[in-house]
């Protein structure tokens, strides 16, 4: 086997312990070149992997590169002993105590070039450097908790991944990873993102580390997997085409902006942002999110509501630091979509147990959220008697999708929006995946001069622009700024083609009308105090009597009692079940929460919301609420 086709620049060997020869230069790019090391002359025909060569066979010329017995040693080039690969040579013990040596193919060529942990000394790992079959050098930084699953685990991975096993040195592959420290350190990530390092902070990606820091940082994964962040064409081009076109289109320069809004999140401290474009089928939306996906990486950035949970949260950790974009939030199940919206915009995933029935650290990321679909967020809540609350409503914020010509505004001189929206998914498809490195390589640049993002925020948020009427706006205001500054920071730093101060007037506009929408909408306090005097209105008579006199007419499904003092108002006592159901699907805690707020517990006993009553001769708890109209705050 010719070293030209090996991708070495001369032929070498590596070997483990003490006595072992320079290692390579790893890299974060995947791919790597070895060092020089002396080689094997090849003087015998290749023999079968996995076959036991003994000693004896070997000239003495050969034998004097296998430094140490026992021992595991990387062969680069064909010789002897038979194909390249990592080798155990070692020693078998005969009847008359005497040791003959053997060597044993374990794999095709792999090696461990470091050792790895988390900031936090944690998820220790090793990095491998390994080279599949008629490819070049690569990297996968493994972690040490997948050798506890046994064979299989590591197997299927390694055989994914293009390095050829022997079966008959699995064992011994094992027991090489386990026992093989190299001195050179690197740190573990297990999530995309921002990492602080020695105080540098860098922005890991699963092939790459943007930022310079001491040790490395690499990303750390259990499971190998195609990256979503693929690169294919120059910045310039993207600006020329995409960029320029983006230009006069407000939606697309707010989509683009939300996926550069990303980074951001962790030097704002906020946890998320997100928009939901909303509009009729062809009008151009999914192409706005094929856009914002362009940012990124390639079509495969792109996914739908058709994930489950757990899906959606190996997505947002994969993606965490930069966007989620779902398309046609139609086809998701309308019963999840309320607490899918909650588990991506507060940035956890679900606590899981263990085998050994501990618990497991839950998955977390800082995503900006990008949405589309034919109806709002409330919209599809409601087609399975779900309401939408507050906090719901300001993580995905609606934004209407019905502008000039579909979602779009200017043509750039293409014939109508179905011309205009084809050539952006073609554009997409040419040039992608360079804009967002661009970006954060200029962040670490600039967080030089100004580190205080988070300041610089707070000055856009105090503008009359996105001064907010109502406390519910207050978050959604933030969520526009946020979007609007990443546009203006990715325009200042030359990377989009628009003109300064563009994508900020979207932002302002946008935010205008989300208030003008949403300017009548309850909050979720207004909601509780709205639904408990519904009820009240419409059932009290019916569902209610006084406590202490017998029912004049027949009470069916009893919510509870009256009393009223003279020239008083009534006390409502709502059984629990009573008032869950004029809550309507608010928590009965956070239902609690708003009445006390509001002032309208009228009686309740110490450290509880609720008191008792005697009726019929036995003592039972209820919440006595006490209705005013004042405390309402305007709730319709």
């Amino acid at each position: 086997m010719s070293n030209e086709r090996q991708g070495m620049p001369k032929p070498d060997t590596y070997s483990s312990g003490s006595q072992g020869a320079q290692r390579a230069t790893a890299h974060n790019d995947g791919a790597c070149t070895a060092g020089p090391h002396e080689a094997l002359k090849t003087t015998d025909r290749a023999r079968p992997p996995g076959k036991l060569v003994e000693l004896s066979q070997l000239q003495a010329t050969e034998t004097a590169t296998i430094r140490q017995r026992p021992g595991y040693q990387l062969h680069v080039t064909e010789s002897a002993l038979g194909e390249p690969g990592l080798y155990y040579h070692g020693n078998q013990v005969l009847k008359s105590g005497e040791l003959k040596p053997f060597d044993l193919r374990l794999c095709s060529e792999l090696e461990c070039v470091a050792t790895t942990q988390d900031e936090h000394g944690e998820n220790h790992g090793r990095l491998l450097r390994y080279k599949p079959l008629n490819g070049n050098w690569r990297q996968w930084s493994m972690p040490m908790e997948i050798l506890a699953g046994g064979k299989e685990d590591l197997c299927r991975q390694l055989l994914r991944l293009g390095v050829r096993l022997n079966p008959k040195g699995i064992s011994r592959l094992i027991d090489y990873l386990h026992e093989e420290v190299p001195s050179q350190r690197s740190i573990a990530a297990t999530r995309t993102g921002w990492h602080t390092v020695g105080g540098a902070h860098v922005f890991v990606m699963p092939t790459r580390t943007i930022g310079q820091a001491k040790p490395k940082v690499r990303f750390q994964s259990d499971a190998p997997q195609d990256t979503d962040f693929k690169q294919q064409g120059r910045l310039e081009e993207w600006r020329e085409t995409l960029g320029k076109m983006s230009s006069g289109n407000p939606l697309l320069m707010l989509a683009v902006s939300t996926a550069l809004a990303g980074p951001l999140l962790e030097l704002t401290h906020r946890k998320s942002c997100g928009l939901h474009f909303v509009g009729d089928s062809s009008s151009g939306k999914s192409t706005l999110l094929e856009v914002a996906s362009s940012v990124w990486g390639s079509s495969s950035f792109l996914r739908t509501w058709k994930h489950t949970g757990n899906g959606l949260e190996g997505v947002a950790t994969a993606h965490s630091g930069t966007v989620v974009v779902l398309d046609e939030i139609g086809e998701a199940d309308s019963r999840l979509i309320g607490s899918t919206v909650y588990m991506l915009g507060n940035g956890t995933g679900k606590a899981r147990a263990c085998r050994d029935g501990s618990s497991r650290t839950p998955r977390t990321w800082q995503v900006a959220i990008l949405s589309s679909g034919e109806r709002t967020l409330a919209g599809h809540m409601q087609e399975s008697g779900q309401s939408t609350m507050s906090g719901q409503s300001v993580r995905l914020l609606d934004i209407s999708a019905s502008r000039h010509f579909g979602a779009f505004d200017d043509l750039h001189r293409c014939a109508d929006g179905r011309e205009f929206a084809d050539s952006l998914k073609q554009l997409c498809n040419q040039h992608y995946g360079t804009l967002g490195p661009a970006f954060i390589e200029c962040l670490i640049e600039s967080m030089q001069q100004q580190p205080d993002a988070a300041a610089l925020l707070q000055d856009i948020t105090r503008r009359e622009s996105f001064r907010p009427a109502l406390p519910l706006h207050g978050r959604a205001a933030q969520s526009f700024a946020l979007i609007g500054m990443a546009g203006e920071l990715a325009t200042e730093f030359g990377l989009t083609g628009w003109k300064l101060g563009e994508v900020m007037q979207a932002a302002e506009d946008a935010f205008a009308l989300w208030c003008e929408e949403h300017g009548q909408h309850q909050t979720e306090h207004q909601k509780a105090l709205s639904r408990v005097m519904s009820f009240i209105q419409s059932h009290g008579d019916s569902r209610f009597s006084d406590h202490q006199q017998p029912a004049s007419h027949p009470v069916r499904d009893r919510a509870g009692y009256w009393t009223q003092a003279p020239d008083q108002e009534r006390i409502y006592y709502f059984t629990s079940d009573g008032l869950k159901q004029a809550l309507q699907g608010i928590e009965l805690k956070r239902g609690l929460k708003a009445l006390k707020e509001a002032g309208w517990i009228a009686v309740q006993e110490p450290g509880k919301s609720s008191t008792r009553l005697y009726i019929a001769g036995s003592r039972q708890r209820f919440f006595a609420i006490r209705p005013r109209d004042e405390a309402m705050g305007g709730a319709s």
